[in-house]
């Protein structure tokens, strides 16, 4: 639930590749994560952070997200197939500070996006089939490689899930 001041590059997270800063953990099974972007820079009209469930670090993984963009407002995107193209659902042509939420149940991902973080308007879902851990978190991408783009991330929940286990080593005999 703090701020997160996040900074990044990259061309996007879209198309069959992604290039973008991931602030994340580990989940096991269903979650949600909510946040409010409070602030993110025009380095594109297309620059993008909000909240991501991605099933691998890999460029091409699959993945859905609901973030906000300086140009375009809210938009859900998803990947559901590995090397996959990206899926673009608009939501609300809105500004910063706006409220974006993902929410995984079994293989349905949902996108919603809420002007005070209580009344969520559903953007978009689909159907992604990903293993039972995943990584969730907030991405930022400028859609300029070569700028860096600062967006500000506060009021993040996440709920669900639970946190990967730590592997307990196994004593060997003898030793």
């Amino acid at each position: 639930s703090g701020t997160f001041t996040l900074t990044a590059s990259g061309a996007d997270i879209e198309s069959t590749g992604d290039e973008f800063h991931y602030v994340y953990q580990t989940l096991n099974g269903d979650g949600t994560i909510q946040a409010r972007v409070a602030t993110i820079q025009n380095t594109d009209p297309w620059a993008k952070g909000g909240v991501m469930i991605r099933e691998t670090l890999a460029a091409n993984s699959k993945h859905a997200m609901m973030v906000l963009t300086p140009g375009n407002g809210v938009v859900f995107q998803r990947r559901v197939a590995t090397g996959g193209d990206t899926t673009t659902t608009q939501g609300a042509n809105v500004a910063a500070p706006y409220w974006v939420k993902i929410v995984r149940s079994g293989t349905t991902f949902s996108g919603y996006s809420s002007p005070d973080g209580i009344s969520w308007t559903l953007v978009g879902s689909d159907t992604i089939s990903m293993t039972t851990s995943v990584f969730i978190g907030m991405p930022l991408t400028s859609h300029n490689d070569g700028l860096l783009c600062t967006a500000t991330i506060d009021n993040v929940t996440l709920v669900g899930g639970s946190p990967t286990p730590t592997p307990t080593p196994t004593p060997t005999p003898g030793g």
